[in-house]
Parts: structure tokens; C-alpha cells; sequence
């Protein structure tokens, strides 16, 4: 994945520990196989992640595939650390960066962080807990889930400015796991009553018209607001933050509402960015 997408701050929000299937570490084996599907503006690529043999019971080869636009596959190897969670280029032992695509587990991070919010999520059928991490800066929003019981992760949606000479160029990256052997089966406890997540079809219309211009950002709250208090829009126990009603509603929010509409999300996804407004303040329920 492009780096520029990848370094968005996600030390802040998960810290990197030492695990295996031991306590505090990355959870692979020899076989294991991560497959994504990747977009930067109007160019399409794919990635696959191979585990391979184990060097020792530290660290294993992972062999990197990439393809763009049905180009010809290059491969890259690297030796990552099941315990730094950092990956070292096997050809230049100098090149080390952070593994993002899967972090130890249990995953570590900062449960009073509102940005980091518990969703519920379906991959290729499973229905997953998924931690969910929101950045903001004034040149880039990124949104980053993994999957809370195997740190994998899910998807990842950033928007970023980026100024060629005197041009500024807005440019969207999102990756998305198609893939894996590892996920097979739902997230333990994910039936519980209390993780419910129900959305009544006809709302996608209010989330067409909010992202097509008709409704204002203010409307589209406090409708969302009202369905939540009477019931209408069920979600999963959300903590609701200090009110901020002069926060815009960010832009990927807008965009899941129209990919929601159009079918391309799933309802946990879309309550992801619901569970944001609330935790951020600008929904009060």
C-alpha cells in the first residue's frame, strides 16, 4: 500500500505490541494469505500477502504481491517481526517499516480516544467486531478498520489534498481485504442483543438526498438524531461525546452515505460513521 496513505497516524491509535498466538503478538502462520483490492483516484491494483516459512519463532517470510491495471505481478519479500510488528526488506536489511495489514492481538489502544469506536462489520459473509479509527487533519481524513479478534485490516478510506505546482488535487485511496483464510467464522459474542444494528431501507433515501445536495448537513443530523431516539435506527451501545454542533460532518461520512444508498456498503459500515457523529458530539442521543 502507497505510503503516503498508510502513515496516518496509527500509532496514535493502536499502539504496535508484542503477540503470537502467544499473548501480544501477531497471530500468522506458514500459509496464511491476506488479499486486497485497492484504489488511488481512477487506478485499480491488488495486493496479496503470502506467509510464508517461519525464520524463527520471531519472525516469518511474507512475500508481497502487487498488480496494477492487470500489469504484470511484482513480488517483494520481507522478514516481519511477530512481536515489533515491524516488517524488514529481505533484499536491504535498512528498510523497516510498520505491518499495518494485521496487528497483535489482543488489539491495545486507548478506549477513552473517541476517534476509535467498536462496530460491526460483514466480511464475505462472517459478521465481525471491528474496531474503527477516524483521522483528521487539514489536508487528509482517513478511516481505518481492523478486525478486533485477529488485527487484520478490513478497510482503510483517506482523502487527501495534494498540491502539484500551484494545483491542489483532492485524491481518494481506499484498500479493502476480499481475502483471507483467516477469517472463518463470526466474531465470538457478535449475536449478543445488545449489538444489534437494524436500518430500515426507506432511510437510504434521506442519505441520497443528503449526499446529492437536497438536504444540508444539519437536517441530515438531526434526522439521524430523532430515528435513533424513537427507535426507528437501531445501532450497538454508543458513548456519546461532548457536543460539538459546530463540527462539519466529514466528507467520508458523506461519501459511505452514498455508497450505503447505492448498495456498495453494508449497514455496519454505514453505522460506523453514525457511531462517529455520536462519539464526536455531533449527534446527541
Amino acid at each position: 500500500m502507497a505510503v503516503i496513505f498508510l502513515t496516518i497516524h496509527t500509532e496514535q491509535a493502536f499502539s504496535q505490541q508484542v503477540n503470537t498466538c502467544q499473548y501480544h503478538t501477531i497471530c500468522v502462520h506458514p500459509g496464511d494469505v491476506l488479499r486486497y483490492s485497492d484504489t488511488i483516484g481512477s487506478t485499480n491494483s491488488s495486493e496479496t500477502y503470502n506467509f510464508e516459512d517461519m525464520i524463527d519463532s520471531s519472525h516469518i517470510r511474507v512475500v508481497q504481491q502487487n498488480r496494477a491495471n492487470g500489469s504484470e505481478i511484482k513480488n517483494f519479500t520481507m522478514i516481519l517481526n511477530l512481536k515489533t510488528g515491524f516488517a524488514q526488506s529481505e533484499q536491504d536489511s535498512s528498510i523497516t517499516s510498520p505491518f499495518l495489514q494485521i496487528l497483535s492481538t489482543p488489539m491495545k489502544y486507548n478506549k477513552t480516544d473517541s476517534s476509535i469506536t467498536q462496530i460491526f462489520t460483514d466480511f464475505n459473509g462472517f459478521n465481525r467486531t471491528a474496531l474503527s479509527a477516524f483521522h483528521s487533519t487539514d489536508n487528509n481524513t482517513s478511516n481505518m478498520v481492523f478486525d478486533a479478534e485477529t488485527g487484520i485490516l478490513l478497510e482503510i478510506k483517506s482523502a487527501s489534498l495534494i498540491t502539484t505546482g500551484n494545483t491542489p488535487q483532492l485524491v481518494d485511496f481506499s484498500s479493502e481485504l476480499t481475502d483471507t483464510n483467516i477469517i472463518n467464522s463470526d466474531s465470538s459474542g457478535i449475536l449478543s442483543s445488545n449489538n444489534v444494528v437494524s436500518i430500515p431501507s426507506w432511510i437510504k433515501n434521506n442519505a441520497r438526498y443528503w449526499h446529492d445536495g437536497t438536504i444540508d448537513d444539519s437536517t441530515f443530523a438531526q434526522g439521524i438524531q430523532y430515528m435513533i431516539k424513537q427507535g426507528i435506527i437501531t445501532i450497538p451501545p454508543t458513548q456519546s461525546g461532548q457536543a460539538n454542533p459546530g463540527i462539519a460532518i466529514p466528507a467520508w461520512i458523506k461519501n459511505n452515505a452514498e455508497y450505503w444508498a447505492s448498495g456498495d456498503i453494508d449497514d455496519g459500515t454505514f453505522v460506523n460513521g453514525i457511531q462517529y457523529l455520536i462519539t464526536s458530539g455531533i449527534i446527541q442521543v
